[in-house]
């Protein structure tokens, strides 16, 4: 019984000794001093914890997830390697530019850079109190090169770059909040991920955000076609009425949303220049035309959440969701294929490393998952 006993509480104490060392070594160097974070505790199981986002960065794969872990692998996922971390908090998204450089986002709208590959990170932005509320998690972070970045997050958080980082600036949503008031919508909804589509960006969030940003004032909205409406079962656009109230204010557009609920994710950056919107219960939309409006593509039998979804060489898209939800999306089809999974794992992000093999990360961790011939 003492040895059993001893086998469980070791893992335990040795996490406590490390947990010691670590915030020692921050105080050592003075990082304690100048932020709240503690750094992320070494272990040889950090690839088998909680993944919620990943990146390529040329050829090698980056995953971070729970208690600060960001884990690297340059073999196509048969290793990973522990990436030194200066904090404990979830890392909820990734961004790289090329091979070497990247940032990272994460609770107490902290924001992380690498130039290294990211072997090795550091804080460029934490802020535990804003406007004398509680600090906003980041939720979703692109770069369109090395300068220029943003950052978006909980409560409509949005922040900007224009020098990689080293200053973020708070960008003002108080006219957009006004114009979602005045179409009987959240104020404040929480921002879940952004991707660009044209010469601005999508953003999508909680309950039913739809939203064209253009920053610069030089895209051109996407607007209703007199053609749309095409016999798909669900379909919003843009009502010609008087009385409707106004979809556009300053740098932003409200998109009609084809859903109530949640939005997860968005992917505008396909190659037949179709738009993917996705989020709760199995829901998975598709824009053929700038998000004016949205065929739903039917899910059978799915009501887990969809996190994410990534493109094959032959068109075709790849869904992951909860409780091993993996679903294959044919070019132009409405309807999604599912992809049989033998376990109940969570899948929170995907990546590629074939059009016959991806890198699976979620609940257990990272897993390598073989797709078969259909």
């Amino acid at each position: 019984m003492n040895a059993i006993l001893n086998d469980l509480l070791k893992p335990i104490a040795l996490a406590a000794i490390g947990l010691l060392a670590a915030a020692s070594a921050a105080a050592e160097t003075g990082g304690g001093d100048d932020y709240h974070q503690i750094p992320a505790i070494k272990s040889p199981l950090a690839h088998k914890v909680l993944l919620v986002s990943s990146e390529l960065a040329g050829e090698r794969v980056i995953s971070g997830g729970s208690f600060g872990s960001m884990v690297y692998s340059d073999d196509r996922g048969a290793t990973w390697q522990q990436a030194n971390v200066p904090t404990q908090n979830l890392i909820t998204t990734i961004d790289f530019i090329d091979d070497r450089e990247g940032w990272a986002g994460s609770h107490d709208t902290l924001i992380l850079h690498t130039s290294d590959g990211g072997e090795n990170w550091e804080i460029q932005h934490e802020e535990l109190v804003v406007d004398d509320d509680i600090a906003k998690p980041v939720l979703d972070i692109h770069f369109r090169d090395s300068e220029h970045g943003i950052a978006i997050g909980a409560y409509s958080l949005l922040m900007t770059t224009t020098d990689g980082g080293a200053t973020w600036e708070y960008e003002d949503t108080s006219e957009l909040s006004e114009l979602l008031l005045e179409n009987d919508m959240e104020p404040e909804p929480g921002f879940h991920a952004i991707s660009p589509m044209g010469d601005g960006y999508l953003i999508v969030g909680e309950l039913g955000t739809v939203l064209f940003w253009d920053p610069d004032g030089v895209a051109t909205a996407p607007t209703a076609d007199d053609d749309a409406g095409d016999g798909h079962d669900e379909v919003l656009s843009d009502a010609d009425a008087s009385d409707e109230p106004p979809t556009r204010a300053g740098p932003w557009h409200v998109l009609p949303s084809p859903y109530a609920g949640s939005f997860f994710g968005a992917n505008a950056t396909l190659s037949s220049g179709d738009i993917l919107i996705y989020g709760l219960r199995g829901r998975i939309y598709r824009s053929s035309d700038q998000g004016m409006t949205w065929q739903r593509i039917e899910t059978p039998e799915v009501t887990t959440n969809i996190f994410d979804t990534v493109e094959l060489s032959d068109g075709s898209v790849i869904a992951v969701g909860g409780t091993g939800t993996l679903l294959r999306i044919r070019p132009g089809s409405a309807v999604a294929e599912r992809i049989p999974y033998g376990n109940f794992n969570s899948f929170v992000s995907v990546e590629p490393l074939s059009d016959t093999e991806l890198l699976l990360f979620g609940s257990a961790g990272v897993q390598r998952f073989e797709l078969t011939a259909q």
